[in-house]
């Protein structure tokens, strides 16, 4: 019996094939379907809806670092985020019991 061997010349070629079928692969796509990609169907949708998350976003951030009075019968304001964590900190320093 006789044992084949595959020889270095034979492995490269086999080597340069298969990248070279990538490589028209990939030539092919990029004729063939980027230059030509269609528009996203919803971009005026994509358009509103980051419309609003940034004023829905913007809304938020206001929320977190304005003053604002809620109820004024009831005297309830809503203050800065950081000044609200400040002043928590402060109560349980000063062992002081904060309700709501």
């Amino acid at each position: 019996m006789s044992e084949t061997q595959v020889s270095k010349g034979n492995s490269m070629l086999s080597f340069l094939g298969g990248l070279g079928a990538i490589l028209i692969f990939g030539l092919i796509l990029f004729i063939a379907y980027l230059p030509n990609r269609p528009p996203p169907v919803n971009a005026e949708v994509n358009a509103t809806r980051q419309l609003k998350a940034d004023e829905a976003r913007a809304a938020g951030i206001q929320k977190l670092t304005a003053f604002e009075v809620v109820n004024a019968e009831a005297g309830t304001v809503r203050i800065p985020i950081e000044e609200a964590m400040k002043l928590t900190v402060d109560g349980y320093d000063k062992g002081a019991v904060v309700t709501e």
